[in-house]
């Protein structure tokens, strides 16, 4: 019943560009660390695919900026995963460290808001709440609550994208189904193919391209197909 929000390249940027200037009121002083904390989540979400409630519980231990690798050892559905941190998020993530080295943390999550209580955990409440001043700032407009942006719509944004760039690069779109599905912890398939209709080039793209797609795929198709008729 909710249809999830794409955001454009060009409201990534302004949302990027908010989090980096977003200053909070004196008056409502935050924890030493939050926002720098807050800042570098809102952009792994978008860059890695992952749950907010997945990176708010990442250890320390579990970030590998050397291989450029993340550790996702509580996800949901109980599974386990790696994802991988690319060049530019790998910076951010220094940035972010080099930051938090002026403040005292637990040093037990990475992302460490510096206050005394639950080991400085940051809540996904509380990225939620920042990432709507962020939408504010960024002059991207929040229909209210059920209606979004979500902040869970990055996480889908980063897979419409995938998908986008997986059918131009690949020649076997099932397999990159598969590797997507696979990479952002989905317990079936049929989660990952949903993304396919959210948007109306990738999902043209793709069906004209699979031959043998099979009775999952083939049963989404028809049912959008519909929908896009309309």
């Amino acid at each position: 019943t909710f249809v999830p929000y794409i955001f454009s390249d060009d409201e990534i940027r302004r949302l990027f560009s908010a989090a980096d200037l977003y200053v909070p009121k004196m008056l409502n002083k935050p924890t030493v660390n939050l926002v720098n904390s807050i800042r570098c989540i809102v952009k792994v979400l978008y860059c890695t695919g992952m749950r907010v409630s997945e990176a708010c519980n990442l250890k320390f231990g579990e970030v590998d900026l050397k291989n450029r690798i993340i550790h996702i050892n509580h996800a949901k559905n109980d599974n386990r995963r790696i994802v991988t941190i690319s060049v530019s998020l790998n910076s951010e993530f220094r940035r972010y460290l080099n930051e938090s080295m002026k403040h005292r943390t637990s040093g037990i999550y990475f992302f460490d808001s510096g206050a005394p209580s639950n080991e400085g955990l940051v809540s996904p409440k509380c990225v939620y709440t920042y990432f709507r001043r962020y939408l504010r700032l960024a002059g991207i407009a929040h229909k209210g609550t059920g209606f979004g942006p979500r902040l869970h719509d990055l996480r889908v944004t980063f897979a419409v994208r995938s998908l986008q760039r997986l059918t131009i690069e690949s020649n076997d779109v099932n397999a990159s189904l598969a590797y997507l599905s696979a990479y952002m912890g989905h317990q079936s398939l049929r989660e990952t193919q949903e993304y396919l209709w959210l948007d109306k080039d990738l999902y043209s793209t793709t069906l004209t391209r699979m031959d043998d797609y099979t009775s999952f795929i083939s049963e989404i198709f028809e049912e959008k197909a519909g929908e896009y008729d309309d």
